[in-house]
């Protein structure tokens, strides 16, 4: 939103001009969309499992257990590099930045996991 009253003030002390906290957001974001991706293509794919004998390979039980657990993964992931981003920056709001993205990025992984268990093969 632009800010029309020009007073900068007000922006220096959010912190979100900062490169660092706009680079934590962009990275949240783009995790989250890319296991969002993922979790639409799994649950195409494994929507085409119908038993036949001519989709065994694509549906094995260890290849949906893969695509089932990948989007939880993928989260896991960006959650445990922006933590250690925010380690290594140390530096105020753009430290604080990295290390709510990472956090959101655990519980967007955990409550991915939590409503992806009943899909598992086996269950």
């Amino acid at each position: 939103m632009a800010d029309l009253s020009r007073n900068t003030e007000l922006r220096r002390s959010t912190g979100v001009g900062d490169p660092g906290v706009r680079d934590a957001i962009r990275t949240g974001v783009g995790i989250s969309v890319a296991a969002l991706v993922f979790l639409f293509v799994a649950d195409m794919w494994n929507g085409t499992c119908t038993g036949s004998l001519a989709q065994a390979i694509g549906c094995a039980p260890s290849q949906q257990a893969a695509l089932t657990l990948g989007a939880p993964a993928i989260l896991l992931a960006g959650g445990i590099w922006s933590m250690a981003r925010g380690f290594r920056v140390r530096a105020g709001h753009s430290a604080m930045a990295w290390q709510v993205a990472g956090w959101t990025l655990f519980t967007l992984a955990v409550a991915c996991a939590v409503l992806s268990l009943p899909s598992l093969p086996g269950r």
